[in-house]
């Protein structure tokens, strides 16, 4: 035999360790590809995971019926919840506020949003003039939560049910996107 005949040359290798190369070059490449692809899907299915709408939001209880005065006067209160993103889990967030209106001599309480749905500051309430006033862009509403015109504000204060159950109010909290006409959560 030749010295020549006797070499290994490339091309001359069999098929098949380029194919187990070709192969497993693909798989990690496919199984790498799909956790985007997935990520990505998550994203968009997101408000699908995240639960309720107003109508059938997740009660979450403010404070006891007796810590709200039934004098008919506004009061505020934290809106404290669980909150999870992706990465992480707090028990005890605050995650907004509201005003709680208890009328005398009744254990019916109204809720509304403090956020101003003109441009989403916080609104206070002027007990000299007996209205819901929004420091930014003078935003007033009355004690039920209707516009004062003239008034920036698309839509009068968002109002939140209520339910008072074992001495206890609690609120389906939602959060708007401000500056809409219509109430479209957040």
């Amino acid at each position: 035999m030749h010295e020549h005949d006797q070499q290994n040359h490339p091309e001359d290798d069999p098929p098949r360790r380029n194919f187990l190369m070709e192969f497993w070059a693909i798989a990690v490449g496919g199984i790498v590809a799909t956790f985007p692809f997935l990520a990505g899907l998550a994203v968009l299915l997101d408000p699908l995971r995240k639960g309720k709408s107003a109508e059938g939001a997740e009660m979450v209880r403010i404070a006891r019926l007796d810590a709200v005065p039934a004098d008919g006067v506004p009061r505020q209160f934290p809106v404290i919840k669980a909150k999870k993103d992706a990465w992480t889990y707090s028990p005890n967030e605050r995650v907004g506020a509201v005003f709680l209106v208890r009328q005398e001599g009744s254990d019916e309480v109204q809720s509304f949003n403090v956020v101003c749905p003109h441009a989403g500051c916080f609104i206070g309430f002027d007990e000299t003039s007996n209205v819901f006033q929004c420091p930014c862009h003078t935003s007033a509403f009355t004690l039920e939560g209707k516009i004062i015109a003239p008034s920036p504000s698309p839509r009068d204060m968002d109002s939140l049910g209520t339910k008072v159950e074992d001495g206890w109010v609690y609120v389906p909290f939602v959060n708007y996107i401000p500056g809409k006409h219509e109430q479209i959560e957040k």
